[in-house]
């Protein structure tokens, strides 16, 4: 009877690693997608100024990045 009892639970426990483990696979890599796009950003900083600011929000002038018009314009 004992054996019998071991062995149920152990079906249980084994029924229940199998299926939140690939659950738990799955939320680790939608975590690691969700971190790629945070990172995605690149800083860089200001030639007039020295503000560091994403390179997608800054103004490139002459091959050189702005954090702001004001700052373009003064060189």
């Amino acid at each position: 009877m004992l054996v019998k009892i071991l062995i149920f639970v152990s079906v249980i426990f084994l029924i229940y690693i199998f299926f939140f483990k690939n659950k738990r696979k799955v939320e680790i890599q939608k975590h690691k997608e969700e971190k790629k796009t945070l990172e995605g950003d690149t800083m860089v900083e200001c030639a007039q100024c020295a503000t560091f600011i994403t390179d997608k929000d800054a103004i490139i002038k002459d091959g050189q990045f702005f954090c702001s018009k004001e700052c373009a314009r003064l060189l």
